[in-house]
């Protein structure tokens, strides 16, 4: 499990919890079946006719998978990896297919896999490669921006109930007592509002960043890998090949000659 996003999760939830707690000890004041209705209601409809309604019930899937789930990119393990695959080069390309079974990375067991074929060139195999992180990175950034963009509608939504609240308040002015009406009436209606802005601000745009920025961290790895099998392909000494993987490294993060050994 991915505890950083987990403890964010709850995180979000206790600040929730303790400003309403603060704001009224009677927290049932904050249930409103009828926000609740429109706000939810109202973004699952929108979502349902801005996106295919399978993509938006696999964003659970999505969301417990890759923000809850557990979650390494590990360039210096893959350059090391790379390095060990590389020595097993130089007893002959083909000798890399005793270990293909042995390699975890999904990725990096196509990459070299295309460089055991022994068919595509150098260039081929860094075209084939490349095209399929450009399909990787566009579902997942699809993925992300469905997040981005269903987190549009709670705050319009819970708007709405709170328009609707204000209607049946106006309704009640000219009565007798009314004035005792509108405090109450008013702080029910804003509930709705509350609402929408704590879906939107807490758990749909939090969740796109994260798969942004896990996005961006995945596809770097993979463009690593794409360098790694190209050099796999030249069959390139092992100072060479660490020097230019290092290059997508910072300086703190590169893995020096003693660890590749």
């Amino acid at each position: 499990m991915n505890f950083s996003s987990f403890i964010g999760l709850l995180g979000g939830i206790y600040v929730m919890y303790a400003a309403m707690h603060a704001a009224t000890t009677d927290l049932r004041f904050f249930l409103q079946p009828e926000g609740l209705l429109i706000v939810i209601g109202g973004t699952a409809a929108a979502a349902s006719i801005g996106f295919p309604l399978s993509e938006v019930l696999a964003l659970v899937k999505v969301f417990v998978m890759r923000v809850l789930g557990r979650h390494k990119v590990d360039f210096q393990g893959t350059i090391s990896q790379l390095l060990e695959l590389n020595k097993k080069a130089s007893l002959g390309v083909s000798a890399l297919n005793e270990v293909l079974p042995a390699i975890k990375n999904e990725f990096l067991r196509e990459a070299v896999s295309l460089v055991v074929t022994g068919v595509l060139t150098e260039a081929e195999v860094r075209n084939a490669l490349e095209q399929r992180i450009k399909t990787i990175e566009a579902r997942f950034m699809h993925e992300a921006n469905m997040f981005r963009a269903i987190g549009r509608f709670p705050p319009a939504f819970g708007l709405l109930a709170t328009t609707l609240g204000m209607i049946a308040l106006l309704q009640k002015i000219g009565q007798p007592e009314s004035e005792k009406l509108i405090g109450p009436a008013m702080s029910i209606g804003l509930v709705g509002t509350l609402y929408g802005i704590a879906l939107a601000n807490l758990v749909f745009l939090p969740i796109a960043e994260n798969l942004t920025g896990r996005t961006e961290e995945e596809i770097a790895l993979r463009r690593l890998i794409v360098e790694g099998a190209v050099l796999l392909k030249k069959q390139v000494n092992p100072v060479t090949m660490r020097e230019s993987l290092n290059s997508f490294l910072l300086p703190k993060d590169r893995v020096v000659r003693k660890a590749a050994a």
